[in-house]
């Protein structure tokens, strides 16, 4: 659930974090956890993908629409995967003494 979020958290979105916390742990502050959340997150997709957080730089002064996660995906170049071959071993030959 907590993926399917937007990067820019607005402050419902963080509520909605803090809340789901706080109905599940009695241990945890939930306001500082969803603020830590969203600070990580932020940085874990910048480190991994770097076109995505500048272009949503981009978006942010151009004032358009920022880009969803599942977007910026989509825009990732697909990866090459090997062709892989398979070969099939006979059975086992029977010994002709026994």
């Amino acid at each position: 659930m907590l993926l399917s979020f937007p990067l820019d958290a607005s402050p419902d979105v963080l509520e909605i974090i803090s809340d789901s916390v706080y109905a599940n742990s009695s241990t945890l502050d939930g306001r500082r956890f969803a603020n830590e959340y969203a600070a990580r997150r932020k940085m874990d997709v910048a480190a991994r993908y770097p076109q995505i957080a500048m272009s949503k730089t981009v978006n942010r002064v151009g004032g358009g629409k920022p880009t969803s996660m599942a977007e910026a995906l989509k825009s990732q170049p697909v990866a090459k995967t090997p062709e892989w071959s398979v070969k099939v071993a006979g059975g086992k030959k029977k010994k002709a003494g026994k």
